[in-house]
């Protein structure tokens, strides 16, 4: 952390610093836009993969950087950005830390801060008023339900204009980023940096953090490197680029946002969880644990989500691997007791 720059400090507010009092919605043409770049784009790599599937055929080392690629941006989602950042259900190194920041940053979903800080928005208004991405709040009936999943996976972020403006507003507040805690501004962007107390007073943190961009492209070029490497060739740098960073990006987005709308619409509730969260175990073997989303929101500060003998979290598998080895510690559970008095079929 010590080797990051210094950076300068922000505008004083009174004298360049752009008044946000309000959430102004997207217009249609920036709708568009915005639906195009997030879901547009990476729908049109993995269709690169299929049209050269189609064409050559797809060799081991393809699928070697493929699955590679996938369980460390998984990974970095998973138990960085979602069991570390969001909700601190364990401790680890400064290295170690920075590692899971890059790692989720190069899935491409936003930056540690905001994805932490959207999670707990989430958290705090489960399917009710203020959930940013409910796939059944407000709707009723079969075709409610419809528009509701698809929302829910990949339309909602078309109404939350604060994940266009978070990285500018730390930016802006760069020199205190903490400043924010106490902002008197109370637009979305403001309200839900203001679930970040504990992240915000990390500045180093909150200077990788606003790095992302750098790891997102990290994310493409690696597997094109190790391609060329391997091969010795371009056509295998560009056989890395295309399964180890396009299609895998977009295979990694589609699983992750399908929490949001499998993860509460689809699946069992054995938890008093007060929401629609749902266990659903292909998307718990897929997402590394997260599927057992019904475990998840009825304990949320748990390292774990693997309640019953039967239940593979491979996530909480790693955590528990690195505390035997001393790089993880204070992995937080809930005890027998209140597991059983969370039970609803008890």
């Amino acid at each position: 952390m010590s080797a990051l720059p210094s950076l300068s400090p922000a505008p004083s507010p009174s004298t360049s610093e752009p008044s946000e009092t309000h959430d102004e919605r997207l217009s249609g043409a920036r709708r568009a836009l915005v639906l195009f770049v997030v879901q547009g784009l990476p729908l049109l790599g993995f269709c690169a993969g299929v049209w050269l599937f189609l064409r050559e055929g797809v060799s081991g080392l393809d699928l070697g950087l493929l699955g590679a690629m996938y369980l460390l941006t998984m990974v970095g989602i998973e138990v960085g950005f979602h069991r570390y950042f969001a909700h601190r259900t364990f401790e680890t190194t400064r290295p170690l830390r920075a590692l899971f920041l890059i790692l989720g940053s190069m899935a491409g979903q936003g930056s540690a801060l905001l994805w932490s800080a959207v999670h707990r928005t989430h958290h705090a208004h489960t399917d009710q008023p203020g959930d940013l991405h409910s796939p059944l709040f407000g709707r009723k009936g079969f075709w409610g339900g419809v528009r509701g999943f698809f929302w829910a996976q990949f339309l909602w972020y078309l109404e939350v204009p604060a994940i266009g403006r978070f990285g500018r507003l730390l930016d802006r507040h760069r020199a205190s980023p903490a400043g924010l805690l106490t902002s008197p501004e109370d637009d979305q962007a403001h309200r839900i940096a203001r679930t970040l107390p504990d992240l915000l007073r990390d500045e180093p943190l909150v200077r990788l953090n606003q790095r992302y961009g750098t790891w997102v492209l990290l994310g493409f070029a690696l597997p094109a490197l190790v391609g060329g490497l391997v091969t010795q060739s371009w056509a295998g740098a560009l056989r890395g680029f295309v399964w180890g960073g396009l299609v895998r990006y977009y295979v990694v987005q589609q699983v992750t946002f399908a929490i949001n709308s499998v993860g509460h619409t689809m699946g069992v509730r054995w938890l008093n969880s007060r929401d629609t969260s749902r266990n659903n175990v292909v998307m718990a073997l897929l997402t590394l644990g997260a599927g057992w989303h019904n475990n998840h929101h009825a304990f949320p500060g748990s390292a774990r989500t693997d309640f019953r003998w039967w239940q593979v979290d491979l996530g909480g598998l790693l955590l528990r691997l690195l505390a035997r080895l001393g790089l993880a510690w204070d992995l937080r559970e809930p005890s027998p007791e209140a597991l059983l008095a969370a039970r609803l079929d008890r």
